[in-house]
């Protein structure tokens, strides 16, 4: 059944009743490793049971609408974004392009994050921080929830989020969202993140850091975001957070601009 697929070919998983497309990335003998299309989740499987999926122009995501405040006295907070994951990252890019928001991005694998995280706090005093890519749990015992090793990267996204918080330690100065898949929420939210995923363990879709980044980056510092409506626009709604203050700034002049010249 999966003699003839290679390496860019999308296929889904008889196994979980063809619930989640995938590309496959690499082949290692009978094991076909996989990334998700849309979901920010990495596995493997044997090769019979895989099947293959067709209709890649039929997927499609259509961005939620944000309320932002617009106009020129209003400057948006910056968003720095590390993807684990190079194609994501440029469908993240694109969708703050769309949003009209400042973003800057880097492909950093998921073991690196967390060295060169602190540089680039540096470097681009960011608003909002986004520490993303791939994760998984690879075991599905209920006891093994709370243990870091039972995550592909939960670690990796935690010990990022840690040096983080070590050059902002101020959840509203720095707001950060950390995870992918089924990552260890918990564990994330203790390390110092405000956002992270996922609660109940489920699939996130790719741009859904990327909307509740989006959303923060949008509201006043003089506001609380309502968080259960950004948590709610989120395409998967399989990410959690905490109160947390907007990063937009709105500007004021002093006199009347009459007065100059």
């Amino acid at each position: 059944m999966g003699d003839y697929m290679k390496i860019g070919d999308l296929v889904t998983r008889i196994s979980h009743q063809n619930d989640v497309i995938f590309r496959i990335v690499e082949i290692q003998e009978d094991k076909y490793i996989l990334k998700g299309e849309v979901v920010r989740l990495i596995c493997d499987a044997p090769k019979q049971d895989l099947v293959p999926y067709q209709i890649e122009n039929k997927i499609k995501v259509i961005l939620p609408a944000i309320e932002k405040s617009r106009g020129q006295d209003l400057i948006e907070g910056k968003i720095l974004h590390l993807d684990g994951d190079e194609y994501y990252l440029k469908k993240a890019m694109k969708a703050y392009q769309t949003y009209g928001l400042k973003a800057i991005g880097y492909h950093i694998k998921e073991p690196d994050m967390a060295s060169v995280v602190v540089r680039l706090i540096n470097e681009h005093h960011p608003d909002v921080l986004v520490l993303t890519g791939h994760d998984s749990l690879k075991i599905n015992n209920k006891d093994d929830l709370y243990n870091l090793t039972s995550y592909r990267n939960s670690s990796n996204f935690v010990n990022a989020v840690l040096e983080a918080r070590k050059v902002v330690s101020d959840k509203d100065s720095l707001v950060i969202i950390a995870g992918a898949c089924q990552s260890y929420y918990e564990a994330l939210i203790e390390g110092g993140a405000n956002f992270a995923s996922s609660p109940t363990r489920k699939n996130i879709h790719l741009l859904d850091p990327v909307i509740i980044a989006s959303q923060i980056a949008s509201v006043r510092v003089t506001e609380y975001a309502d968080i259960d409506e950004i948590l709610k626009s989120t395409i998967s709604k399989g990410m959690g957070g905490l109160e947390t203050r907007g990063r937009a700034r709105k500007t004021f002049v002093g006199g009347n601009a009459n007065d100059y010249g």
